[in-house]
């Protein structure tokens, strides 16, 4: 057996199962780029498909093949920080005061791998499909691009990682975990950092992902994957589950500053006011003598009730803040 393809086969061994666990992971937490373990099973998913485009070219070679499974093995970077980027912002999420890095900051560096794994595979198919040296030189200028992209991204993204730490106090219990899974994940990526720019800047035949050394790829780069995604995946398989119900309240609501409690509070302070003015009323009127008809002890209450259809109606047509105000002054 040739060591290349024992190494696919290495990597069927360990991806497969990892890719039914990735996806009941990515089920119970979410199918977003928030989870960070969606791409984790893309990641699995890449691996095994081209571990067999790898098999299937040492059987039967072919043009095709060979380009899908060289493309396919050049992609794993960008999952990884990816899923690192992912379960970063999960972590800030938690955290209690706020991270001063919202949502929005953690969208915007979520497109930069995206844009390196583009120039990565477009360089790698210029490569890999023509003989062409323009063509050939091209596609090493866009590999390497992608590199460069992959390290400037993996600095900010690790930094941030540590800064987490100077507030752990401030991320949620649950949530330390995962934390922990990120900061134990960042020497393993540089590793496999480090292989990747060797391969595509060094020039040696030892680092070469057709002819390079098996047992150097294994080591930097596949078990490095290996380590990284048994660190996540154990962080999410620990990982509490964040049902939608206990979501926060949306920021209309909160502008508004109107919950339920307050407006329980407002008409219970209305009732008790209510109530008491029909009493106060026919005490006015039994001291002066004349008669309280119980009609006229009926027509003080109010004509609709809190919990009536039409009071229903008004509160969805006016909003809650105005059927209040204009109910209750």
């Amino acid at each position: 057996m040739d060591p290349r393809e024992g190494l696919s086969i290495a990597n069927l061994v360990f991806y497969i199962p990892c890719l039914f666990i990735a996806g009941w992971v990515s089920f119970r937490h979410g199918f977003n780029r928030q989870s960070g373990w969606i791409f984790i099973l893309i990641l699995a998913l890449v691996r095994v498909i081209g571990s067999i485009c790898q098999i299937v070219s040492e059987t039967s070679p072919g043009e095709s093949i060979d380009e899908a499974w060289i493309i396919l093995s050049s992609v794993g970077l960008s999952p990884l920080l990816l899923a690192m980027l992912g379960l970063m912002a999960r972590v800030h999420a938690s955290m209690s005061p706020a991270s001063p890095l919202g949502p929005r900051v953690f969208r915007l560096l979520g497109i930069v791998p995206l844009v390196a794994v583009i120039l990565a595979i477009v360089g790698g198919s210029d490569e890999a499909h023509t003989s062409d040296a323009s063509t050939v030189s091209s596609g090493v200028t866009l590999v390497r691009a992608g590199i460069i992209i992959f390290m400037v991204i993996f600095i900010i993204f690790a930094a941030i990682t540590l800064a987490t730490f100077l507030r752990l106090r401030s991320v949620s219990a649950g949530e330390e975990r995962i934390l922990y899974a990120l900061a134990l994940s960042i020497p393993f990526i540089f590793v496999r950092l480090i292989y990747s720019i060797i391969v595509d800047f060094a020039g040696n035949s030892q680092f070469n992902l057709i002819t390079g050394d098996v047992v150097i790829q294994a080591c930097m780069s596949s078990l490095m994957e290996y380590i990284v995604v048994i660190l996540y995946l154990s962080a999410g398989l620990v990982a509490p589950h964040i049902a939608k119900s206990h979501a926060q309240p949306s920021m209309g609501m909160q502008e508004s500053g109107y919950s339920g409690q307050q407006s329980g509070q407002v008409t219970s302070q209305y009732t008790e006011q209510q109530s008491n003015q029909p009493t106060n009323s026919l005490r006015n009127q039994r001291g002066t003598g004349e008669a309280a008809p119980d009609q006229q002890y009926v027509d003080t209450k109010p004509q609709y009730t809190s919990g009536g259809r039409q009071a229903r109606k008004q509160r969805r047509v006016q909003g809650p803040i105005h059927y209040l105000i204009n109910r209750y002054t």
